[in-house]
């Protein structure tokens, strides 16, 4: 019995070896090579997080010797990350907030509201993904001294908005436009007007989107790097900038630089491990029609 068994494996495996095509092997070999490449450095900065520099220049990829969240204590203490991480979240939670409320209107107006303009609203949004941050560094940080808001939180919820609404506005418009027309109808001649539309009717409808937007503009606003270094100051730092000033008292201090990475690191995981499967399905909500 155990032979026959044995036998029918080796067959089970010598048919799929002969129908599983070359490119689809080449595929997962490919894949498998790209995932290595992302798990070992992540690896290695987990475990350097809990070694001083001497462990981690005799073994890098060892583990370490005892567990001591010392350097974690550390990169709290020096690098003043409790309070670069209230700044994130209350420059994340604001952009997002205030993308939202200006790129819902702006969907709806592009999806539902048919005009001759719709569609080139929709290009012009479109526009904004072929605008290199770097262009537009000099006139923004113009703008923040006339303002009076340079070295001030309040500029980036300000600006961050203007970076994000193309992405958002594409990716709402797209969910609208499969809200069927009947509901729509049924709705206005109950009287509601467009506002009631956007929050009744369209709201609920397109929440996949709508989450899904929300989600990609958390990890764009949580890892923003080059505006908040220009347009803030040390006494207003995000968790981004606050992780680069992170130092040793003699030598660069590895262990404590990967403990703040890894601080920094900590929401972008826990939202993306919980919300993924909505990513995707609002990333393709509207794209396949029945």
């Amino acid at each position: 019995m155990a032979q026959l068994k044995q036998v029918n494996l080796y067959q089970f495996a010598r048919r799929a070896r002969l129908d599983t095509p070359l490119w689809a092997i080449s595929s997962y070999g490919i894949a498998l090579l790209y995932a290595l490449m992302i798990i070992i450095p992540l690896y290695f900065l987990v475990v350097s997080a809990f070694k001083d520099n001497i462990s981690i220049f005799i073994d890098p990829l060892g583990l370490p010797a005892k567990i001591s969240f010392q350097n974690f204590t550390r990169a709290f203490e020096q690098g003043g990350l409790l309070s670069a991480l209230t700044i994130s979240i209350i420059i994340t939670v604001c952009a997002e907030v205030l993308t939202l409320a200006l790129a819902f209107p702006a969907a709806y107006a592009v999806a539902r509201i048919r005009t001759r303009m719709a569609p080139v609203v929709e290009a012009i949004f479109a526009l904004g993904f072929l605008i290199p941050a770097l262009a537009i560094l000099m006139p923004v940080f113009l703008t923040a001294i006339r303002l009076d808001l340079l070295y001030n939180p309040l500029m980036l919820v300000i600006f961050y908005p203007a970076t994000l609404l193309s992405l958002t506005v594409l990716l709402l418009s797209s969910q609208l436009r499969e809200v069927p027309k009947e509901m729509e109808e049924s709705a206005v001649m109950d009287g509601a007007t467009h506002l009631d539309l956007i929050r009744f009717v369209f709201l609920p409808m397109a929440r996949p989107a709508v989450l899904t937007s929300v989600l990609l503009n958390f990890l764009s606003l949580w890892n923003e790097y080059l505006f908040a270094l220009v347009l803030l100051n040390a006494n207003n730092k995000t968790i981004q900038i606050a992780v680069t000033m992170l130092k040793g008292e003699r030598t660069v201090d590895y262990g404590l630089i990967a403990a703040g990475v890894i601080i920094s690191m900590i929401p972008i995981y826990l939202v993306f491990l919980f919300s993924q499967e909505k990513i995707m399905q609002g990333m393709f909500a509207g794209a396949v029609k029945e």
